[in-house]
């Protein structure tokens, strides 16, 4: 498997935004979102959970077309299959080896659709809590004669949901690095990021066959080794 090192971040990379707890909401615009789904901005994402470790190792994914495979043409919680039977090998793995997982996706629709914007936010979210379930492998950590703990494999999701195309550009929306820069300046305890040893898989790399090239510049915009899904997850 060879990822292609995109060792030198943009300018972009340095992206400053403004975080505050008192701006996070319950909702995004009129849509109610699910209970520990919160949203700041144009993004939306998925509140810690126990399972989940800080690290200096960061495993990013994209969500559609990379760990799951869904279609334009169907909504709903329900409407997605592994895009890979390795998928939860692959997590449980890089979460064993103490890798922080998380999925940075884009999704207009839920600004898009601004009449059906709730069912939009309850499709994709949906999604992805159906999937964390699908990939929660537990992990006992034993030590002799008893045990000591159980955790499990969560990821961190963020949701861009604008849709980009404005007078001013969504800093949130990929291929624009600002998930990426809300999670490591606000979502990972202070802990430095190892370039070296992180990495982004994604679907959208400029190919003939690609909806668009986001993936690949949202990695070169931070910096980060970029592999496309079928040599990550069918190596």
């Amino acid at each position: 498997m060879i990822a292609l090192k995109l060792s030198t971040p943009s300018r972009e990379a340095n992206l400053e935004i403004v975080f505050s707890i008192s701006d996070i909401k319950d909702s995004y615009k009129d849509a109610k979102l699910l209970p520990n789904w919160k949203a700041f901005q144009t993004i939306i994402f998925l509140e810690r959970d126990d399972g989940l470790h800080d690290s200096k190792k960061i495993a990013a994914f994209d969500f559609d077309g990379c760990l799951v495979n869904t279609s334009v043409k169907r909504i709903g919680a329900d409407a997605w299959s592994l895009m890979y039977s390795s998928v939860p090998e692959k997590l449980q793995r890089l979460y064993n080896d103490g890798y922080k997982l998380v999925i940075f996706t884009n999704e207009s629709n839920i600004d898009r659709w601004i009449k059906q914007r709730q069912k939009a936010v309850d499709s994709k979210i949906g999604r992805l809590s159906n999937f964390i379930k699908r990939v929660k492998v537990p992990i006992q950590v034993v030590q002799p004669a008893y045990l000591i703990d159980i955790m499990y494999v969560v990821p961190e999701v963020f949701i861009a949901c604008g849709i980009g195309n404005g007078k001013a550009e969504d800093p949130f929306r990929k291929p624009k690095p600002g998930m990426w820069r809300i999670m490591e300046k606000h979502f990972n305890s202070g802990i430095s990021i190892d370039m070296d040893q992180s990495f982004y898989v994604g679907d959208a790399a400029g190919r003939n066959k690609d909806h668009s090239d986001a993936d690949i510049k949202f990695a070169q915009a931070i910096g980060l080794k970029f592999y496309v899904p079928e040599e990550y997850f069918g190596s």
